[in-house]
């Protein structure tokens, strides 16, 4: 049976006509002194926060290149965090089973105002911040936070630490399930990969999912999200490792381009799929990479995968800043996903969405746009 999976890609080529003509210039601004590695410093920065020096500053490493004991101590967290109590009304959201899956059902809620949106790279930069402070907090993780290097696992999946199904990795795969290809539009398919059915190995082995995939149309027509959507559906988790997609969309020459673009508009384009055609981006290939849950926008947080792989989406936004730092203050699209329904064009002081209840807070999108400055103080062990 035909996997009928709609991808990311679809998304981005959908963006295209509804944004480009409304996306705003970019808005460059000095970035401040330097230290360190040449990491910029943005300062001025309002609010109740220590300084970014150099004794402060957490350095983020690739998962590969970390200690097995150091990665463990991770996905341990990521467990201890799935012991803990929701916080949120069981009566609208059954399916927050955990303080974990509170996160899940926080990004499903924010869903169509912080992707292929203006919000889309800070949003997330910051969400993550407060899983990391989350994991310190209540299950003691000081150690690094990681990112999943896409070029450098592309060539193979299930012997780098990432996935090779160890207690030190992330999980593996998932049993191979045969349904056929990947479907993502009715003009782009994608060969299956070698997996689709349950992860039975690594430290994620017997996690249960708790929301069935939201379609696609939600996104790209802004319908509101359907009364289901927060309904109690325990299923295991599931992945399909993909090699095809890995070195076709997340190879290295994919990475340096998107690196060298000198515009944030083409930036955005190159991560999400490559407008024009039916084609993943580094971003949506990563997704797609995994397979469902992971690869379906409103749900892939279930899949804890999801945090490395947006640490790495992070690291090469902090990276391509680094490169352009006269861009390094640019925002590009609007309020609204697909700009559906048609909303106002993001501008450096427009407010963000908040984050639930783990901070809902509505910062200016040009307090969040650099890594050593404000609430964070980190950068990332090799400069992409």
């Amino acid at each position: 049976m035909v996997n009928t999976i709609i991808s990311l890609a679809a998304l981005a080529l959908s963006v295209l006509t509804t944004l480009i003509e409304a996306a705003p210039a970019p808005s460059p601004a000095p970035w401040g002194p330097h230290f360190g590695s040449g990491f910029p410093v943005f300062p001025g920065f309002p609010g109740n926060h220590a300084p970014c020096t150099e004794d402060r500053i957490k350095i983020r490493k690739d998962f590969d290149s970390m200690a097995p004991e150091e990665r463990k101590a991770f996905t341990d967290a990521i467990n201890c965090m799935m012991t803990k109590p929701s916080q949120l009304n069981q009566t609208l959201y059954p399916a927050a089973t955990n303080r974990y899956m509170d996160y899940a059902v926080t990004h499903v809620n924010l869903t169509q105002q912080v992707h292929l949106s203006g919000f889309f790279l800070t949003w997330h930069r910051y969400y993550i911040h407060l899983f990391e402070q989350d994991l310190a907090a209540q299950c003691g993780y000081t150690g690094a936070f990681p990112y999943w290097n896409w070029p450098a696992t592309a060539d193979n999946l299930h012997g780098s630490a990432v996935f090779d199904g160890s207690e030190y990795s992330m999980s593996g795969d998932g049993v191979y399930v045969d349904d056929g290809p990947v479907v993502l539009s009715p003009v782009f398919q994608v060969p299956h990969g070698s997996g689709g059915g349950c992860v039975n190995m690594g430290p994620f082995a017997g996690l249960q999912t708790t929301m069935a995939p939201i379609g696609i149309e939600n996104l790209i027509a802004g319908l509101p999200l359907p009364d289901t959507a927060f309904q109690l559906n325990k299923t295991c988790l599931t992945r399909d490792l993909n090699t095809y997609v890995a070195q076709r969309y997340c190879n290295y020459t994919a990475l340096y381009e998107t690196l060298e673009t000198d515009d944030l508009q083409t930036f955005d384009h190159l991560i999400n799929g490559i407008i024009g055609g039916a084609e993943l981006g580094l971003h949506s290939g990563a997704h797609f990479i995994m397979g469902a849950p992971a690869s379906s926008i409103f749900v892939s947080v279930q899949d804890p995968i999801w945090w490395i792989l947006h640490s790495m989406l992070d690291n090469l936004y902090t990276s391509w800043q680094i490169r352009h730092p006269d861009l390094a203050m640019a925002v590009y699209g609007t309020e609204t996903a697909n700009n559906a329904p048609p909303s106002p064009n993001v501008t450096i002081d427009t407010p963000e969405p908040g984050w639930g209840y783990f901070d809902p807070n509505r910062y200016p999108i040009r307090n969040l746009m650099n890594t050593t400055s404000g609430p964070f103080c980190y950068k990332y062990d090799v400069a992409l």
